[in-house]
């Protein structure tokens, strides 16, 4: 490029900034807030999504985990040997009354100092507990909630003995272990608690005080994984089979077997679904709203630069005239348009730094092991440069298709507006001008296709948001969805305690749930709960997904959650393996949402019938399922917490991850209508805008200003109708996929609420939207001078 050529440059970016650096700094900021939305949005959905996996790292989840008997010690010595161990740590356990006024019980382990890598909770409050206190105890998370824990509160813990562990499903009368008063000094965060790593963890002093009073042992490692799917599945089938023979040959434990399963569990592997489910909704929720941000602000904003260097198209023949190249001219633009592009970077860079600040939303902010401020500096450095580049090329975009009008302008050519008002009456040329879409040289718009797919994807996002929204607030209202059709549940419950609340007038309704373990794999890798319902008093129903339950033996329901993992459906055959060793092949007849004990995961257990559970089993344990007579619910748990361990329904971990969103559909619903109507807005405009030579012609020709306005607004409502009702189609579709997504992998029925009035409602809501905002700039096109409208065309 020349001297000459670069000084001619700059001459007209200063000629451009003079005359047009207010709607070139309007235009940056408009793209610095869509670009700031978008790249918000994106580091909010990363850290939502990651939370999980950055948790299970800060924490050193281990590979695989399992109760080791404590009167087995050849076991528990053999565990750190298991194939493909390459790191472990093997605590004690123990099973405490917490006094208080209800009975309540919970589990802690401690032990030996453990790797710095492995189970190493994350502190969110107070502090860990110091290595030699042995009165100090950091309590998970589920267990501060559900007593009401908090730093610095004293607890009293009354041990239980390894005999009473083992009598748990009997009665075993008072504590007879060691009385222990501890402090609480932190609460902590892990993928999960419960289960072999208990609810608390207390120290190795705590440990060499209590060993001897331990009810059992948990081991916890890690694996030699590879990457590879099969060989790391075939290496865990190995840990299995060589930890079931470490117990061959060996009197049978006290406590392993069906009250405390002998199969590991593999965390890091077999994470909750209903973690992945949530994990996609809201990722699918937040990218969404940002691809509908970025494609409606790239309009608005190419749209705004079409429209200001289309005024500069005579500036441009001139330029032409005096020798500029096209390079030269587009040059000059976009160095003028590096005002709007400089503050487009500053402020996406700013709202991407703020987006920082925000935590990972819904359910998965229990997962957060970073609190507090959490820059991206890559994506902001990144993000504001890529936003400064694209609102430059728009800019050079814009600038060329204005010059290429200007430099070979077509002929104007013949209008026959007169024809269609003569043959035609408005609709018709409300529909000619909606689909001819660009009418005069030198004036740019988008085609209608593209204008109705932009519309569709944004009410396709409302009416899936919708969808989801009224689906999880039917689920989250109605216990019965997720199987909790009692008002409480008594664990091991006995006869006596059975015969007693059969018979008191509180209780309106009584079912004896016994249970076992089974395996329904030939590797024996999993174990499932397998129910057997007995109903003693009234009648509580089991809630129903397909199908119906096992009449007789050798028939057995499924939960929807088996059955979508193991791929069963009604008429197919399972064959189970108990705890004893007991075989038995049934026939499927029902997929069904059992209520879980103790703990199980939602929708993994199997009914039976009582004769079949019972050939499986010696001796299974036994719960009740209470349900209250009207407004005895409370009376009725003050009485029975005194003397035995009630839980109240309360809600699953799974329906309470799903809970966690119920705000999120509104908001994304919200926000999603809040940029279609401001892309209406600009679209209706823009439309009426293009046609005000047309609508002028119309004028000139004898047609009414009634008659014009009828005709654009026939215009605005075939350009957002169509892409609505494809848009609510789409939407339908996406929101019943979306919820089966959600239902099948939490194990809850999959039917889809669907909303009709608010679904209903946006087709005709959008048409009087539409009318309404073509009338505004067409009643102002009628008040200005015709004479003007056709110089303006």
């Amino acid at each position: 490029m020349s001297g000459a050529g670069w000084h001619g440059m700059r001459a007209v970016a200063r000629a451009e900034l003079r005359s047009g650096f207010r709607a070139l700094l309007v235009l940056g900021l408009i793209a610095g807030v869509v670009g700031g939305l978008l790249l918000g949005a994106a580091v909010v959905a990363d850290r939502t999504g990651s939370a999980y996996p950055r948790l299970v790292e800060r924490t050193g989840l281990d590979d695989a985990r399992a109760y080791l008997p404590a009167d087995l010690p050849e076991v528990t010595a053999g565990f750190a040997g298991l194939p493909g161990v390459e790191e472990s740590w093997t605590a004690y356990a123990w099973i405490a009354q917490i006094a208080g006024p209800t009975l309540q019980y919970t589990s802690v382990i401690a032990g030996p100092e453990r790797p710095d890598d492995l189970v190493t909770p994350v502190i969110v409050a107070g502090r860990a507990p110091r290595v030699e206190a042995a009165d100090e105890l950091l309590v998970g998370e589920p267990l501060a909630a559900a007593a009401g824990l908090r730093v610095g509160d004293r607890i009293t813990l009354k041990m239980l003995t390894l005999r009473q562990v083992a009598r748990f499903d009997v009665g075993f009368g008072e504590p007879e272990g060691a009385t222990r008063r501890m402090t609480v000094v932190g609460i902590g965060r892990m993928p999960s608690w419960n289960g072999p790593l208990g609810d608390s963890m207390s120290t190795p002093a705590f440990a060499a005080q209590n060993a001897g009073a331990a009810g059992g042992r948990s081991g916890f490692a890690r694996l030699a994984y590879t990457g590879d799917a099969a060989a790391d599945a075939a290496l865990r089938d190995r840990f299995v089979a060589s930890l079931a023979r470490s117990y061959q040959g060996q009197p049978r434990p006290l406590i392993v077997g069906n009250y405390v399963p002998e199969i590991p569990v593999f965390p890091t592997t077999d994470a909750d679904p209903a973690v992945a489910a949530a994990e996609r909704v809201l990722g699918i929720g937040l990218w969404g709203f940002a691809l509908v941000v970025a494609v409606g602000g790239c309009v608005v904003v190419g749209q705004g630069l079409v429209r200001h260097h289309a005024r500069g198209a005579v500036d441009q023949r001139v330029e032409n005239a005096l020798g500029m190249t096209v390079a030269e001219r587009i040059g000059a633009r976009v160095l003028a348009a590096g005002v709007g592009a400089a503050a487009a970077a500053v402020v996406t860079a700013g709202m991407t730094l703020a987006a920082g600040a925000i935590e990972p939303i819904g359910s998965q902010a229990r997962f957060e092991p970073d609190t507090g401020f959490r820059p991206v500096w890559g994506t902001i450095a990144g993000g504001g440069a890529v936003v400064l580049l694209c609102f430059l090329a728009l800019a050079a975009g814009s600038a060329a298709l204005a010059g290429l009008e200007a430099v070979a302008r077509p002929p104007a050519g013949r209008h026959r507006p007169a024809r269609w008002a003569v043959r035609w009456p408005p609709l018709f040329v409300g529909l000619r001008l909606a689909l001819r879409g660009r009418t005069v040289p030198g004036t740019i718009g988008l085609p209608a296709a593209i204008t109705a797919t932009g519309i569709a994807v944004t009410v396709a996002g409302i009416v899936a948001s919708t969808m989801l929204g009224a689906s999880l607030q039917r689920l989250v209202d109605t216990p019965a969805r997720y199987g909790f059709t009692s008002d409480l549940t008594i664990a091991d419950a006995r006869e006596p305690d059975m015969a007693a609340l059969a018979a008191d007038p509180r209780v309106a309704g009584l079912t004896e749930v016994e249970t076992g373990r089974v395996t329904i794999d030939p590797a024996r890798s999993r174990q499932i709960d397998a129910y057997a319902h007995v109903l003693r008093k009234g009648d509580i129903p089991v809630s129903l997904v397909d199908g119906r339950l096992p009449a007789v033996p050798g028939e057995v329901a499924v939960g929807a959650r088996v059955a979508v993992r193991e791929q069963l459906g009604l008429g197919d055959s399972v064959e189970v393996t108990s705890s004893d060793g007991r075989t038995a092949r049934l026939t499927v007849t029902g997929v069904a949402v059992p209520q879980p004990e103790r703990g199980a995961p939602l929708g993994e257990g199997l009914l039976m019938t009582p004769d079949q559970l019972r050939e499986l089993f010696r001796q299974p344990l036994a719960s009740a399922h209470v349900l209250a007579a009207p407004g005895q619910a409370g009376a009725l748990y003050g009485d029975l917490a005194q003397r035995l361990e009630v839980h109240l329904p309360g809600m699953p971990p799974e329906i309470d991850t799903l809970a966690g969103l119920l705000r999120l559909p509104e908001i994304l619903a919200t926000l999603l209508a809040a940029v279609a109507v401001a892309g209406l807005v600009h679209t209706l405009i823009s439309a009426v805008r293009r046609h005000t030579r047309d609508a002028a012609l119309l004028s000139v020709l004898g047609a009414t200003p009634g008659q014009v306005r009828a005709a654009l607004g026939v215009l605005a409502g075939t350009t957002v109708v169509p892409g609505v009702a494809f848009g609510v189609l789409l939407g339908l579709g996406g929101g019943r996929l979306l919820w089966w997504q959600v239902a099948s992998q939490t194990g809850v029925a999959p039917d889809v609420a669907v909303p009709v009035w608010p679904i209903a409602l946006i087709i005709p809501a959008v048409l009087v939207g539409s009318l309404v905002l073509g009338a505004v700039p067409a009643v102002r096109m009628a008040r200005e001078p015709v004479a003007a409208s056709l110089r303006a065309g």
